[in-house]
């Protein structure tokens, strides 16, 4: 599967029950993706791409990370909607407190995923000072 911002929209779109956009437009979507896409670059260590967003040719993150990507993006999301639901003078029925507990659970489940993420990476670092000691039996003991 190609992993592209157009089918991790896509999926965004599915997890905020958003398919037709009328919540969350696609700026909104692509913001909050670069945003998540951020912090999972801070987990890996080193920029990250995802392609089509910002003219980015390919997607240079695993495609296992996926799922924590899109977890990002809908926590992401979250939080601006419970921004602008501030600044609305449109009354509606949903409540801050419930859009608020939502986003903060959304972006706890995110920053889970992040720290397995960094902890995939730091088993599989091959530089100090994360990398595997080398043991050797006897050495140094009486």
């Amino acid at each position: 599967m190609s992993i592209t911002l157009s089918s991790v929209r896509d999926q965004l779109e599915r997890q905020l029950f958003d398919t037709a956009n009328l919540t969350w437009p696609a700026d909104v979507l692509d913001e909050a993706l670069r945003a998540a896409l951020a912090d999972l670059s801070t987990s890996y260590g080193t920029p990250l791409t995802l392609q089509d967003l910002d003219g980015a040719l390919l997607t240079t993150f695993e495609e296992h990370d996926l799922a924590c990507l899109v977890a990002g993006g809908a926590a992401y999301c979250l939080r601006f909607r419970l921004t602008r639901k501030f600044e609305e003078a449109i009354p509606s029925t949903e409540t801050p407190l419930d859009l608020a507990q939502w986003a903060t659970d959304a972006m706890a489940h995110f920053q889970s995923l992040l720290t397995l993420v960094r902890l995939r990476k730091f088993q599989q670092s091959l530089n100090q000072p994360y990398a595997g000691w080398a043991w050797e039996e006897g050495s140094d003991f009486l």
